[in-house]
C-alpha cells in the first residue's frame, strides 16, 4: 500500500530498494574519491533505505525500528534475530568516524559501502525471498 503523506509508505519495497542501490553507488564513489562525510552519509543513508523495504512489507509497522536511517541502524545492531555478519555491519556504519584519522595514498577505503551493501542484500532477501532450488 502506496501512501504519499507517509514517510514511509510514500515508496514501496522495490522502491526503496532502488533508492538504496543509487544512494550505494554514490556513497561508493565518494568513499573512493576520500570524501568520507559523503561517502559515509551515503552508505547510512543506502543501509536505511534498504531497511524502509523491510519495514513497509511487515504485516505493521514495527516501531522500535524508529524513523530515521540511524535508528534502523541502531536496531539492526541490537536486534538478536538479525544474522550477525549484518549486525556487525550496521556497528561499523553507526561507529565509522565522519573525517579519516590517517589520509591514505591510493584509492579510497570503500569498506563503509560494502558494510551498507551487506545491509541492502540482507534487506533484498526479506523482502524478495529467492526461490528454493
Amino acid at each position: 500500500m502506496k501512501d504519499p503523506e507517509h514517510w514511509l509508505y510514500r515508496f514501496d519495497a522495490g522502491e526503496w530498494l532502488r533508492a538504496a542501490e543509487n544512494e550505494l553507488v554514490r556513497a561508493r564513489a565518494a568513499l573512493r574519491a576520500k570524501q568520507q562525510r559523503p561517502g559515509l552519509a551515503g552508505a547510512r543513508r543506502a543501509a536505511g533505505m534498504a531497511w524502509n523495504a523491510v519495514l513497509c512489507t511487515g504485516p505493521s509497522l514495527d516501531e522500535s525500528y524508529g524513523r530515521s536511517y540511524m535508528d534502523h541502524l541502531k536496531r539492526i545492531r541490537e536486534d538478536p534475530a538479525i544474522p550477525e555478519q549484518v549486525r556487525i555491519a550496521a556497528d561499523a556504519l553507526l561507529g565509522a568516524p565522519l573525517s579519516p584519522e590517517v589520509v591514505q595514498l591510493g584509492p579510497g577505503d570503500t569498506r563503509l559501502a560494502d558494510a551498507a551493501q551487506t545491509i541492502v542484500e540482507h534487506a533484498r532477501d526479506r523482502v524478495t525471498p529467492r526461490a528454493s532450488a
